[in-house]
């Protein structure tokens, strides 16, 4: 199997929020990283995106826990 293209890292990238990807997966994604910064760039926007998502998450259940509008 040779380096993906950047459609098939974007799917895999993708993908990756959804189940683990196995270790070729995982190995073609940081090997296609190395030269498309384009690709790299866009991982850590989907990465930052997670992130910030389950940060909203996790203080979005602290504010309703805490909504004086309850009582």
């Amino acid at each position: 199997m040779g380096l993906p293209n950047c459609k098939e890292v974007t799917r895999l990238v993708l993908e990756a929020e959804e189940r683990s990807l196995g270790q070729a997966e995982k190995l073609v994604v940081r090997a296609h990283y190395m030269i498309c910064r384009g690709c790299s760039n866009f991982g850590k926007q989907v990465e930052l995106m997670r992130r910030a998502s389950e940060r909203w998450r996790s203080d979005r259940g602290r504010d309703d826990r805490n909504d004086p509008g309850d009582e």
